[in-house]
């Protein structure tokens, strides 16, 4: 019997994964756990390309957060995780007008999102 696949979910886009890597990190770090903090963080790294300057900056940035938790400063991954987290929140919001990060609509796109015939003064 060949298995069936079922579709993704809405819910199941990449950038959804992706904050679900983050935040088990985070939660990692807040428990002082090393050893799946440092799991997670590979996680990122190498679902991360290093085919730019800023993507090797990205990558320094979590290869910054191992040594950190290595070193016990479980505060300053946390810092570090949390800022990163919310710039792909920030830059999915930015470029899918209208949507959720869970891939429904969202309640009030942002000013930045509609038309120039839209927004108001």
């Amino acid at each position: 019997m060949t298995p069936t696949r079922t579709a993704p979910s809405p819910s199941d886009t990449p950038l959804a994964r992706l904050l679900r890597v983050y935040d088990a990190a985070i939660a990692a770090c807040r428990a002082h756990d090393t050893r799946t903090a440092v799991r997670h963080l590979a996680t990122l790294r190498a679902a991360h390309p290093c085919d730019t300057p800023s993507a090797l900056g990205i990558d320094a940035l979590y290869a910054w957060c191992e040594q950190a938790v290595h070193s016990g400063d479980f505060l300053g991954a946390v810092r570090t995780l949390d800022g990163l987290r919310s710039a792909w929140q920030a830059a999915d919001r930015l470029t899918t007008p209208g949507l959720a990060i869970d891939g429904r609509e969202a309640r009030q796109p942002h000013e930045y999102h509609r038309s120039p015939r839209a927004i108001r003064p």
